[in-house]
């Protein structure tokens, strides 16, 4: 796979994508099985009253770069299952890190793992996901 394919992919998937632009997602980096998006943890959209990043937009985020490390494959999934371990609050007005890799390629389902960071790059989510190919997709012209 060409870095031309994952560049267009990513400049039409980070336009197109309306889930992604709602939670106001960024790519920090993209690679074939890998992928780090980073999210600045809003006051006014990500946090609970306690003033750190709610469980909700950090699982979404460990979802969303567990998915986007199949799609950098060329794979449409689905996610079948999702497990997420909160080790240390992110607090808001900071921007959180989160890497998805794909640790295991089968011929129906791909299994993915996700770390979120907080900006001093100390842990705080672990994400495993398995995901369903729903079907091939072309990275020069599908997201």
């Amino acid at each position: 796979m060409s870095t031309v394919d994952l560049s267009h992919f990513l400049q039409r998937a980070t336009t197109e994508d309306p889930y992604f632009r709602f939670l106001r997602f960024r790519v920090h980096r993209l690679t074939p099985g890998n992928v780090v998006l980073k999210v600045h943890i809003d006051s006014d959209f990500h946090t609970n009253r306690r003033g750190i990043a709610h469980g909700s937009p950090l699982a979404a985020l460990c979802d969303a770069c567990m998915g986007w490390s199949c799609r950098t494959l060329g794979y449409h999934v689905v996610t079948v299952n999702m497990d997420i371990s909160y080790v240390r609050p992110i607090p808001e007005n900071t921007w959180a890190y989160g890497e998805g890799k794909v640790v295991h390629h089968g011929t129906k389902t791909l299994v993915c793992e996700a770390h979120l960071y907080d900006e001093e790059y100390r842990l705080a989510v672990v994400g495993k996901g398995t995901y369903w190919i729903h079907h091939s997709i072309d990275l020069a012209t599908d997201i």
